[in-house]
């Protein structure tokens, strides 16, 4: 997965504007930021920079206008498609594979090789957390949002984004014990938790 700079790097702007001349206008504007001189003793911002502000600001307002315009089912089987997906192209991304197992041999490895609270288990429920970035899989800091799109957390910014962690929970744990589960979010750092939680239910 490419990191975040390089991500927003490749999205592209537009202005529209109510006729060509006003959407030419708009493109001629642009180009104009990204070859004028700054002003002596000062320093424009990197164009990933200004696409990375962009970006927060456009997930702000468009998680709202989600909020608005639909209902609270409809947000989350959305949202869970999304994390469904991400999940999926990460696989793909990274060549993994997915080994089923039953949950007897799930918990004899979470007791043998899971030594921080990351994964709890009691009976047919897991209790998960994200510790660490995929990525990379370093330690992450407590209340850290992990997910690279916005992980500056940008203020504002509607809880309605942190399902699509449901949906990416899932898919993961459905692979890994063939069967589908049912997740709940617990807390997101999105929303003021320390971590990123969730109740795993295996039938």
């Amino acid at each position: 997965m490419t990191n975040r700079r390089e991500f927003l790097g490749g999205l592209g702007m537009c202005c529209v504007g109510s006729c060509p001349c006003a959407l030419m206008g708009g493109f001629e504007s642009l180009r104009a930021q990204e070859t004028e001189t700054p002003a002596a003793g000062t320093t424009a911002p990197p164009r990933s920079e200004v696409r990375m502000a962009f970006a927060e600001k456009w997930a702000v307002r468009f998680f709202g206008i989600l909020d608005a315009t639909l209902d609270a089912d409809t947000r989350k089987k959305i949202m869970m498609a999304n994390g469904k997906a991400c999940f999926q192209n990460w696989i793909k991304e990274t060549g993994r594979q997915i080994k089923p197992v039953t949950l007897e041999e799930y918990a004899k490895y979470v007791e043998a090789k899971v030594k921080d609270e990351s994964v709890t288990i009691d009976g047919n429920t897991i209790y998960f957390q994200f510790n660490s970035a995929a990525e990379t899989g370093l330690p992450s800091d407590e209340g850290a949002c992990l997910c690279t799109f916005v992980e500056t957390k940008p203020a504002g910014l509607s809880g309605t984004y942190c399902l699509c962690s449901i949906g990416y929970v899932k898919e993961w744990f459905d692979q890994m014990f063939a069967r589908p589960v049912t997740v709940e979010l617990l807390e997101s750092t999105l929303t003021g938790g320390i971590r990123c939680r969730f109740k795993i239910m295996v039938a």
